[in-house]
């Protein structure tokens, strides 16, 4: 007859096998928790980066600028909303809807303007309680302050976003021109000089710089070598142009002719002063399109400037940080000789990113 086991050994099994089942499991009883109601919480997102911060801040400036459009005539609201919603797309930011006004497509290089093609259209008092001077003033003020906004710091992002806030910097601060021209309408057909149009030296900065690398350094001497060409070829474009124009046009087309020998003169002195060797001056350049008549210069003058605002963005995206404030004025200089001919063409509309639209 089987013996039946004792009750210590009963106890004794029972032990080792809640012993084995302990062993056996994976997770420590201290790292046990409760699952909270309702699952995880999310996890805490990372701070916002010096390209975020900047981009969001720019944003916000030209949204401020875009909000008092509306309180403008349709001359002037129409062109404004296009580029300032062009501006708002390329920094990522939802466009607002422009049903009802001349808008452009996004990514477009110009925006369509009013009845009066090229020139801004004036601003004219009315009997309503809102004064238009006054609304003229305080979107041309938004704009420069946006303008001021997107060049600050240039110093503390990535190249590539450099670039984008320097042309938007530049954009904004022509449609600033723009704007401030309904005011008091230029007479005649001359192109505008724009403000302190002397060249300065790409390298002068308030901003200290820092040592760049070896491939840093290769990449901007790359960008001022190019941009050392597009600033030959516009030399060379407007001694070609500037006998087509007469009066104040050829005034304009001489000065700025004089600007370009200068930053010529500058940038082959920065190549040297960075080590590098600038390449021999061509003796003439291949002109995009021919020069017959007036109409044609007006077109030339144009390309110049376009492809000289290109290249000065090219150079703020590839110079060391310390550097890249000064590129951005020989941009923003570029975009406003760009809009003086325009508008001297009779180009209608803005262009909302000088140095990135149309590329």
């Amino acid at each position: 007859m089987p013996t039946s086991p004792s009750r210590r050994a009963v106890l004794a099994a029972l032990s080792a096998s809640a012993a084995v089942a302990v062993a056996g499991c994976s997770t420590p009883w201290g790292r046990l928790r409760v699952q909270p109601l309702g699952g995880d919480p999310p996890p805490t997102p990372a701070p916002p980066g010096p390209d975020e911060l900047a981009v969001a801040t720019a944003a916000t400036a030209v949204g401020a600028a875009l909000a008092q459009v509306g309180a403008l005539e349709a001359p002037l609201a129409g062109p404004l909303r296009s580029a300032l919603g062009e501006q708002l797309t390329a920094l990522g930011e939802p466009a607002p809807s422009t049903s009802g006004s001349p808008s452009a497509t996004p990514g477009s290089t110009t925006t369509t303007g009013g009845p009066s093609a090229g020139a801004a259209p004036s601003a004219s008092r009315s009997s309503g309680g809102t004064d238009p001077l006054e609304a003229v003033q305080r979107v041309a003020d938004l704009l420069e302050d946006a303008a001021a906004t997107a060049s600050t710091d240039l110093a503390a992002v990535a190249g590539g976003t450099a670039r984008l806030l320097a042309c938007l910097s530049a954009g904004c601060g022509v449609a600033a021109g723009w704007t401030r021209a309904a005011l008091a309408p230029p007479q005649g057909g001359a192109a505008a000089a724009p403000p302190s149009s002397q060249a300065s030296s790409p390298s002068s900065s308030s901003a200290p710089a820092t040592a760049p690398t070896a491939a840093a350094a290769s990449g901007e001497q790359e960008a001022l070598v190019a941009a050392l060409a597009v600033e030959e070829a516009a030399q060379y474009g407007y001694g070609v142009l500037a006998v087509r124009l007469a009066g104040e046009q050829r005034d304009a087309a001489t000065a700025d002719l004089a600007t370009h020998t200068d930053l010529v003169g500058l940038l082959r002195e920065e190549l040297l002063a960075q080590g590098a060797a600038p390449p021999a001056p061509r003796p003439a350049w291949a002109l995009p399109t021919p020069v017959g008549d007036a109409a044609g210069a007006l077109a030339l003058a144009q390309q110049l400037e376009a492809a000289s605002a290109a290249a000065w963005a090219d150079v703020v995206a590839a110079a060391d940080r310390g550097r890249r404030a000064a590129a951005a004025v020989q941009l923003r200089l570029a975009a406003q000789r760009w809009q003086a001919w325009r508008t001297a063409a009779g180009t209608a509309g803005l262009v909302a990113l000088p140095g990135l639209s149309g590329r």
